[in-house]
C-alpha cells in the first residue's frame, strides 16, 4: 500500500492523505507516480472509486441518448454497453482500467466468435466512453485507444454480373414487389429508401426521383424518418426502364386500391401492401429471394442490390465521384472500398490507355 499528499485539505486544514493498493510493489508505485504527476502539474486528481458500470450507465443517460438522432443508434449503444462491456469490466474502477483489461476483453470477444466488425464495435464504443472520462477528468488516459485489434478478413460484399442483374430484372415484374428490386438495382436506394418511397417523391415529366425519407424498423415497430445522412437526401434522374416499371406498378396498384375499397390506407406509398399500408422489411427480403430463385442466381440480400448498382455503374464507365452522388455518400471512399467490386474478368487499362505511347517509339 502506498500513501500520498493529494494537494488538498481536511476541514481542520491538515493536508488528505489518499492510500492506493495494487497486486504488487510495482504496480502502487506506478499509481503513486501517476498522482504525483498530477499534483505537480496542478491537474485534478482522479478520483478512483467510481466503477465502470456506473460510469457507462451515466454516460449512456446523459451523454449518449439526449444526443442520438436515430433511436436504433442508441439501442445499439446500450446493447453494447450492457452486454459487452459491463460484464466484463464493470466492477472495476474507472481510474484501474488499464490497456492489458481491454485486450483481454477483446481477446475473449474473437475467441467467442464475434466477427471482426462486431468486436471494432465494441472498442471504438469503449474509446468514446473513456474520451467523455478524459474530458472530466476521471482518468488519465484513454487506455481502449492504445489496445490492439486483430488483422481479421473483412467480410466481403457480392455484386450480380450484368447478366445475373438482367435475369432479376427480367422476372422482376412477375411479383408485385418486384419494384422493389427493379429501384434497387436501378438506382441504388438502401431497402429502406425504397420501402419508404412516396409517390409525390416522383416527377415523371421531368423523370426524377427524390430520396426524402427512409422507413425504419425502431424498438420492434416500423416508422418513417429522415434518410440515414443528411447527404442521403438526393435527387435521381431515372433511366427509361424503371420510369415504365413505375408506370406499370402504379397501374397495379390502382387496381389493388380498388379491390381494397375501404379497407385501403392511404400512405402514398409506392411501395406497399394490397391494403396501402407499408411493406415490412423481411416481406420485400422474402421478394427477393423468390425472384432470385426463379432467375436461376442464387441467394442474394437487398442490400447486394446496392452492391450491384455501383460496380455495375463503375463497369460502365461511370466516374466514381458521381456513383458516390448517387448513393448518397459523402465521398468515394465508401463507395469505393465497400460497395464498388471489381466485375471485370481481365483488367484493360493499361491496354486501352497506353497503347498511344507507341507513337513516341517510332
Amino acid at each position: 500500500m502506498g500513501y500520498i499528499a493529494d494537494g488538498t485539505s481536511t476541514a481542520n486544514g491538515n493536508p488528505r492523505r489518499r492510500s492506493f493498493r495494487g497486486k504488487s510493489q510495482t504496480e502502487v508505485r506506478q499509481k503513486l507516480r501517476e498522482i504525483e504527476a498530477a499534483v505537480l502539474l496542478d491537474k485534478p486528481v482522479i478520483d478512483g472509486t467510481m466503477k465502470i458500470t456506473t460510469f457507462l450507465e451515466e454516460w449512456l443517460t446523459t451523454t449518449v441518448e439526449p444526443n442520438c438522432l436515430s433511436v436504433n443508434t442508441a439501442d445499439s449503444y446500450r446493447r453494447i454497453v450492457r452486454q459487452h462491456l459491463i460484464p466484463a469490466l464493470g466492477k472495476k474502477r474507472l481510474r484501474d482500467l488499464t490497456v492489458l483489461d481491454v485486450d483481454q476483453l477483446l481477446v475473449i470477444k474473437y475467441d467467442a466468435g464475434y466477427s471482426g466488425a462486431t468486436v471494432q464495435r465494441i472498442r471504438m464504443m469503449l474509446i468514446k466512453a473513456l474520451r467523455h472520462a478524459e474530458r472530466r477528468d476521471l482518468v488519465a488516459r484513454n487506455v481502449a485507444a492504445l489496445s490492439d485489434l486483430r488483422r481479421t478478413k473483412p467480410k466481403k460484399g457480392r455484386s450480380l454480373t450484368p447478366e445475373q442483374a438482367a435475369e432479376l430484372l427480367a422476372v422482376a415484374p412477375t411479383d408485385r414487389l418486384g419494384i422493389t428490386v427493379e429501384l434497387g438495382l436501378y438506382l441504388g436506394l438502401r431497402p429502406g429508401e425504397v420501402l419508404g418511397l412516396q409517390w409525390g417523391d416522383i416527377d415523371f415529366d421531368r423523370g426524377t426521383l427524390s430520396v426524402r425519407r427512409s422507413l425504419k424498423r425502431e424498438q420492434n415497430k416500423l416508422r418513417f424518418g429522415e434518410p440515414k445522412t443528411p447527404g442521403s437526401r438526393r435527387t435521381l434522374a431515372m433511366p427509361n426502364p424503371l420510369i415504365k416499371a413505375l408506370k406499370r406498378h402504379r397501374e397495379e396498384q390502382t387496381a389493388d386500391r380498388e379491390r381494397a375499397d375501404d379497407m385501403w390506407s392511404e400512405f402514398d406509398l409506392v411501395v406497399s401492401t394490397e391494403v396501402g399500408t407499408p411493406v415490412d422489411p423481411s416481406n420485400a427480403r422474402r421478394t427477393l429471394e423468390r425472384l432470385c430463385d426463379e432467375a436461376g442466381i442464387g441467394h442474394w440480400n437487398p442490400n447486394a442490390l446496392r452492391h450491384s448498382f455501383a460496380s455495375l455503374m463503375s463497369l460502365f464507365g461511370a466516374p466514381m465521384e458521381e456513383v458516390a452522388d448517387a448513393m448518397g455518400h459523402v465521398d468515394t471512399r465508401m463507395t469505393s472500398r465497400v460497395y464498388r467490386h471489381n466485375l471485370k474478368s481481365v483488367v484493360d487499362v493499361a491496354a486501352v490507355h497506353l497503347t498511344n505511347l507507341q507513337q513516341f517509339i517510332d
